[in-house]
């Protein structure tokens, strides 16, 4: 008798595993690696609840109160909090308590989605940061400290800053002067660290965020240390925070059933870095630094640098460019997995980006390295750089009030919805950056790009499709003159 029948995900999942291939992507526990044989084997006995001697969650007294404590010490935060709910949580936990309804805040444009919805859910006024951009790699950069400053000067009711960094690339937002700027007037420094929680374990890593000066900022261990799926952290960095308000807020927001397998998970986590962080990630330093070498080699395909226009990396993210060649991104990606077994990160038009953590093997990384040598010496050169560049918004958006985003219902074809509001993020994935944010015009440059990535073969959210395969998109029902 068949067990799983009637299970079309546990079948998916079965075949998936049973292929075995190569993961270069999150969680970073690859499938178990990360994790010892005692941990794995009780890991679902762990799925337990608030029982005598296992504390709560949402009045921590015991041990999860002492593994926020060991949080505190490793991190060298003020006050920390588990997450059960990813870093959105924790991102609509700190905006929640750290801005009131109609308070303006500086954000970077290139933010993940989950900051758009804590906009609207929680009625804040997004001034907008454009990020720079670099044409020799077709990327995205962070914005400068003038731009800032710009921003801070002609905004200057703004409570505070809410900064996305490292980013899908790895590329790093520099925070010491930025985190200056805004104490010595006066604000807040909020950071979406979800692709940074290995730094603090190692000094050949980036600075972190509390370390540059940020108020508060959220980690998503998940995504790089070993820890399940919705493992993430907050931490408070300075006395500006109340944590009081944080940790009612992080509640409010959080189900009343925890998963203490998620939790045990950080717990994990931290302590394995702890004590072996700085080895590993020693080791693992040195194999991808002569990896990038062998790399750098290749005629066709290209690998970022670790410093990119004078802003640090993460090393641990290797991100292979394919502009000046005859493939695209999304080309690269499924030759990896089709051919080679090896599944990357994500891709975009121009990129693919892979994931590295303590629970990579030498092995699996240079198999990796002999697929993309191999991979390069079948392509061609392109002509030109193949520019993908999305468009530019302005810096200011009218978020739709909470009830008028819900109560939407106004759709038109894509192609006729030029100067029209915008309802919904429309958001690629990944990385999960909008390009259409709620209450953004939506311009002829807008739809041209949407129709390429989608047709490239992006998968784009807030899109959806009528009988005809027309894309369709939801507005709210005021035009915007152009």
């Amino acid at each position: 008798m068949n067990r799983y029948k009637n299970t079309p995900l546990i079948k998916a999942l079965n075949n998936f595993i049973s292929e075995e291939r190569i993961i270069m992507h999150m969680p970073g526990h690859k499938q178990g690696k990360g994790f010892d044989a005692g941990f794995t084997k009780n890991l679902l006995k762990f799925d337990l609840t608030e029982l005598s001697g296992l504390d709560n969650f949402h009045k921590p007294e015991g041990v999860i109160l002492e593994s926020m404590e060991a949080l505190e010490k490793a991190f060298g935060s003020l006050k920390s909090y588990f997450l059960v709910n990813g870093s959105t949580s924790g991102i609509h936990a700190s905006i929640l308590s750290c801005f009131e309804r109609g308070d303006k805040v500086l954000i970077n444009r290139n933010c993940h989605i989950s900051v758009i919805n804590a906009l609207i859910l929680f009625g804040i006024k997004p001034v907008f940061v454009m990020p720079d951009y670099m044409e020799e790699y077709s990327l995205p950069l962070p914005p400068g400290l003038n731009s800032w400053k710009k921003a801070l000067d002609e905004n200057p009711d703004a409570k505070g800053a809410f900064v996305t960094t490292p980013d899908y690339y790895g590329i790093c937002q520099p925070l010491s002067e930025l985190s200056h700027l805004l104490h010595e007037n006066g604000k807040l420094l909020l950071v979406d660290e979800a692709h940074g929680a290995h730094f603090s374990f190692s000094r050949k890593l980036p600075e972190t965020a509390l370390e540059q000066g940020a108020d508060l900022c959220i980690q998503s261990f998940h995504k790089t240390l070993p820890a399940v799926t919705q493992a993430a952290v907050l931490h408070i960095g300075s006395k500006r925070i109340d944590p009081e308000k944080v940790r009612r807020a992080v509640s409010m927001i959080t189900t009343t059933s925890p998963s203490y397998v998620i939790m045990a998970s950080i717990d994990y986590a931290r302590d394995f870095a702890e004590r072996k962080g700085a080895e590993i990630y020693e080791k693992l330093i040195n194999i991808l630094a002569d990896t990038k070498g062998k790399l750098s080699a290749m005629k066709n395909l290209r690998i970022l640098p670790d410093s990119i226009d004078n802003l640090k990396r993460d090393p641990t993210r290797i991100v292979i460019d394919t502009a000046l060649s005859d493939i695209s991104g999304y080309e690269l990606y499924n030759r990896l997995f089709n051919e080679f077994g090896i599944t990357a990160e994500m891709c975009d038009n121009s990129h693919v980006v892979f994931i590295l953590t303590m629970a990579d093997t030498a092995d699996d990384i240079n198999k990796l390295t002999q697929a993309l040598i191999k991979i390069d010496k079948s392509i061609n050169k392109a002509g030109t750089i193949a520019l993908f560049s999305p468009p530019v918004s302005g810096s200011k958006c009218d978020i739709p009030d909470l009830h008028d985003f819900l109560d939407s219902k106004a759709e038109i074809p894509l192609k006729e919805a030029e100067g029209m509001i915008c309802a919904n993020a429309v958001t690629p994935y990944p990385p999960g950056i909008p390009v259409l944010c709620p209450g953004e015009v939506i311009t002829k440059q807008h739809i041209r790009y949407i129709i390429k990535v989608k047709r490239a073969g992006a998968d784009v959210h807030g899109l959806s499709t009528d009988d005809n395969g027309h894309e369709i998109i939801r507005i709210l029902k005021r035009r915007c003159s152009l």
